[in-house]
């Protein structure tokens, strides 16, 4: 005696429903997951003036150690590197003065001098818009760091972010 089978797998209007359903939730989650991009280079950005932070501290210390806090200065790093600075920090009047202290992937982000405000440097990512040819020059523009010199003594740099997300 044969036993019969009643199971028989989904019916075409089951697979139907269940692939409605999932492109429901494609479509609702997938907004959540754009702009993704744009937030990692916005925390790149904020990892960038952290580091710009931390390293014009440190050059501030060596910067009085070495008897080099005044209007200008320069701090020796080791015997192949040295940055002038500005009230003791790095200034950046010299874009390398941020190359030399801060590390970060030069293929990816640069720096420019900001002919419009020459006590101001910008690091930017270079595939923002088209900052691959045509580097930012706003001390407001999108997707960049602000260093400004510091001005006066005892006063610190002044570091700010202009996010990527618009």
């Amino acid at each position: 005696m044969q036993k019969v089978s009643t199971q028989q797998g989904f019916t075409l209007i089951e697979l139907i429903i269940v692939i409605v359903l999932l492109g429901i939730l494609a479509v609702t989650a997938a907004p959540k997951f754009l702009n993704l991009q744009d937030d990692a280079r916005d925390s790149v950005l904020e990892g960038i003036a952290g580091s710009l932070e931390s390293a014009s501290s440190i050059i501030y210390g060596k910067a009085l150690v070495q008897d080099q806090a005044g209007a200008t200065g320069t701090v020796v790093l080791n015997s192949t590197t040295s940055v002038t600075t500005v009230f003791g920090y790095p200034n950046a009047e010299v874009a390398a003065n941020i190359t030399n202290v801060v590390d970060y992937d030069t293929t990816e982000y640069a720096t420019a001098l900001i002919t419009a405000d020459p006590d101001s440097i910008l690091v930017y990512y270079t595939g923002f818009g088209d900052y691959l040819n045509t580097p930012p020059t706003a001390t407001t523009a999108s997707c960049t760091v602000v260093y400004t010199n510091s001005t006066a003594a005892g006063e610190r740099p002044e570091i700010t972010v202009n996010t990527c997300v618009q």
